[in-house]
């Protein structure tokens, strides 16, 4: 009886997680179109030369296998063990397809079980490496956000200004101290939390705990540094998908650091609980960026809004094929990697 009401009260939880994920997106999808006009966005969107997006979308293709290579790298560290690089890449992109396609984060779970259960490395020091990746691009789209608006002339209201450069710090703040000082902030939560038994406490402390392992166990500053190098790279491939959609629709080339700048507050804008695919928050914030930065809205959000289908489509394409067509056949050919080795 009791298995059964556990049972019952997690899908309840579920439905209500995925609940509030809709309100979240159609409210911000309310939010950042509700003074756009969409027969201008059409207009700019069917006028839209190829070649830039051609060039965004292979920026992409570059930023993922280095974010493949990346994660394969930190795991190798934190597991202590060789891994085939050719069988990380294809689950490790699919699950970001999966994510984008399915609610609850799925492809994270996914992740793990998979990883965990081809290469036998136990789960946690896989959640804890994919704790690592997430705080490495938190701090490294931080700081390029920061530089961005440190380079912009911006003038717009000096309030605005201010919230955007409180969001940069926080973000880079809290980045920072959960990457170079996990295992500290884990002991002054359970010092604070120390008789308080709330699930969410409770979660953020063990996953903190195996964010601090799986940063003992990458073992060198000169490891984190590397990696935070490669993070730096593989966003500015990213942000190439951002520049590309901006200058197919006609922007200038000479004020590229304003779809910069909107890329940034765009992936931040990730962060926020929505549906699977960010849509909304994405929306919402790299307009006000674009706002910030002087940008009318009819062009920003056709830009946003190409810039964020070849974000999406890709991934979430690859996840699903990757599923009918790789996910069968993968366990048989891991199992022949780890006999060859």
């Amino acid at each position: 009886m009791a298995d059964q009401t556990a049972v019952t009260e997690g899908r309840v939880a579920r439905i209500v997680r995925v609940g509030l994920g809709v309100i979240v997106g159609v409210g911000f999808v309310y939010l950042a179109m509700r003074n756009v006009r969409l027969d201008e966005v059409v207009t700019l969107l069917a006028g839209a030369t190829l070649a830039p997006l051609l060039l965004a979308v292979l920026a992409f293709v570059a930023d993922f296998f280095l974010r493949a290579v990346r994660f394969w790298m930190m795991l190798q560290s934190t597991s202590g063990r060789d891994l085939p690089l050719r069988l990380t890449i294809g689950p490790f992109i699919a699950s970001f397809g999966m994510s984008d396609v399915l609610p609850l984060r799925v492809g994270d779970a996914f992740r793990i079980l998979w990883f965990s259960r081809q290469f036998s490395i136990p789960a946690g020091t896989v959640m804890g490496t994919m704790l690592v990746e997430r705080i490495l691009d938190l701090v490294t789209i931080a700081f390029l956000g920061g530089v961005a608006l440190a380079m912009l002339d911006l003038k717009a209201p000096p309030a605005l200004v201010w919230n955007f450069q409180l969001l940069l710090v926080i973000a880079l703040a809290g980045g920072s101290t959960l990457l170079f000082a996990p295992a500290l902030l884990c002991r002054l939560l359970e010092m604070f939390f120390n008789r308080v038994k709330f699930a969410p406490v409770v979660v953020v402390i063990a996953a903190l705990k195996a964010a601090s392992q799986a940063v003992r166990q990458i073992s060198s500053w000169r490891s984190l540094v590397t990696l935070t190098i490669m993070s730096l790279a593989l966003w500015l491939l990213e942000s190439v998908v951002f520049l590309g959609a901006w200058v197919s629709l006609g922007g200038a080339i000479d004020v590229l650091m304003k779809p910069f700048l909107a890329f940034a507050f765009s992936t931040l804008g990730t962060l926020v609980p929505s549906v699977p695919g960010h849509f909304g928050p994405f929306e919402f914030f790299g307009l006000q960026a674009f706002a910030l930065a002087g940008v009318e809205t009819g062009i920003a959000a056709a830009v946003v809004l190409l810039a964020h289908l070849i974000l999406w489509a890709p991934t979430a394409l690859f996840g699903v094929g990757w599923l009918m067509f790789a996910a069968s056949r993968a366990p048989d050919a891991t199992r022949r990697a780890q006999n060859a080795d």
